[in-house]
């Protein structure tokens, strides 16, 4: 329906409001809700709605779906989740969320540092804050006063504004340091020759090879793989999160990775579509043979008599993998690897420090092999420029993080990373 900012003389203009009192565009490009952009759009328009205040005048609908257009998913459920806490405690304080006075968001600050939150946290929560007030058309005083970012200043210096890294996953012993027993090399001689073995192990050694973030694992199809004459390959990778554009990136495959991509995707019958899938397995116990019993030595209330007075011969138990249609999800490729990692060390291929396994799968994350290989790079003496861009990267600087000057040239780093997989 129009909104009140419609001209008396009726002629259109691009306004629709869903709710008179929060004046948010309604989010309905989509029919299917159980698209994850389209849960994503809803939960988020939620939020703002939620905040806004009563006053706040009508949005342009080409405006909201413009701004909803120009980010990825993962951005808008991050904004989601910041902007419902946000509102969350506005609410409980009787505060307006939007537009946000500068003492609103300092509260806030402290009420969440006194949580334990982050530094790194809450300066993305501000970031988030402004944003939405940039969505609804609002001048974003509030969160870019100088009062706010004193405040950020304030709790790093006190709560500390280091990035707890995850813990790293590199390729070999010889490449790996003392407080990282867990090796790629190691995980890789465990994963077996059953469905979730095959779909592991090329999960695995693409994660590594191609420095990928989860997203990026998740996304690749059999249409983005090119295998070379040396039995390499060449991954194309659409989107991520530095690539915004959608301009495409190429990340190199060593000849093992191909070959085990091979195996996955022969064994589970995938010839388009995802790579990387979630494998169900159904399990029938096996069961003991029944030896054949005398009509008059069966109890008259005995279940299946005929069975036992005809016998059955013993019966194996079975498993059978099945691969599924749908990309694996973030949480998915994340329960995969610790799994691996503990079933390995559960077998005694390697240890942890403190023998403490829950704590070490603590560190573990989706972003460990991307790690591991930028660490694999700068101790072969890559230039941080050069990972930057080929591992996609915000800057060299981060790169440098993880503690090396490098050198240039992305081919360098292909050969690189041969020479380590080799």
């Amino acid at each position: 329906m129009k909104g009140a900012g419609s001209p008396p003389g009726g002629s259109e203009q691009d306004i629709v409001v869903v709710d008179p009192l929060a004046r948010i565009p309604t989010v309905s490009r989509r029919k299917d809700r159980a698209d994850p952009e389209t849960r994503a759009e809803l939960r988020l328009a939620g939020a703002l709605a939620a905040g806004a205040s009563d006053e706040l005048p009508p949005i342009s609908q080409l405006s909201f779906e413009t701004a909803l257009d120009a980010m990825a998913l993962n951005t808008k459920l991050a904004l989601a989740s910041d902007l419902d806490c946000f509102v969350d405690w506005c609410m409980a304080q009787k505060r307006t969320a939007f537009p946000a006075e500068a003492e609103t968001i300092v509260r806030y600050l402290e009420a969440r540092s006194r949580k334990k939150a982050k530094a790194s946290t809450l300066a993305r929560r501000v970031a988030s804050i402004s944003t939405a007030h940039t969505i609804l058309g609002l001048d974003p005083e509030g969160p870019q006063s100088r009062l706010v970012k004193n405040k950020l200043k304030a709790l790093r210096r006190t709560n500390g504004g280091r990035v707890r890294q995850a813990e790293a996953i590199r390729f070999g012993e010889e490449l790996s340091s003392e407080t990282s027993p867990i090796t790629i090399a190691a995980l890789l001689s465990f994963c077996d020759d059953t469905l979730t073995g095959l779909r592991d192990g090329a999960l695995l050694s693409t994660g590594y090879d191609a420095g990928l973030r989860v997203s990026e694992l998740c996304a690749v199809r059999v249409e983005h793989l090119e295998p070379q004459r040396d039995g390499s390959g060449e991954l194309f990778i659409p989107y991520s999160k530095t690539d915004q554009e959608g301009e495409g990136a190429y990340a190199w495959l060593s000849p093992d990775t191909m070959r085990r991509i091979a195996l996955w995707r022969n064994a589970a019958g995938i010839n388009r579509g995802a790579v990387f899938r979630r494998v169900h397995v159904t399990r029938r116990k096996g069961r003991g043979a029944i030896t054949p019993t005398s009509w008059d030595a069966i109890p008259g209330n005995a279940r299946n008599f005929v069975e036992r007075f005809e016998g059955r011969p013993a019966e194996q138990g079975i498993t059978v993998y099945t691969a599924g249609s749908e990309a694996l999800t973030r949480h998915g490729v994340n329960a995969i690897y610790k799994r691996v990692i503990e079933n390995a060390w559960a077998a005694g291929v390697f240890d942890v420090p403190g023998h403490d396994i829950a704590a070490f799968l603590a560190k573990i994350s989706t972003h460990s092999l991307r790690v591991g290989l930028t660490q694999d790079l700068i101790a072969n003496g890559q230039d941080g420029v050069a990972i930057a861009q080929a591992l996609r990267w915000t800057s060299p600087s981060t790169a440098l993080r993880y503690g090396a000057k490098l050198r240039s040239a992305s081919g360098a780093t292909a050969k690189a990373l041969g020479r380590v997989r080799n």
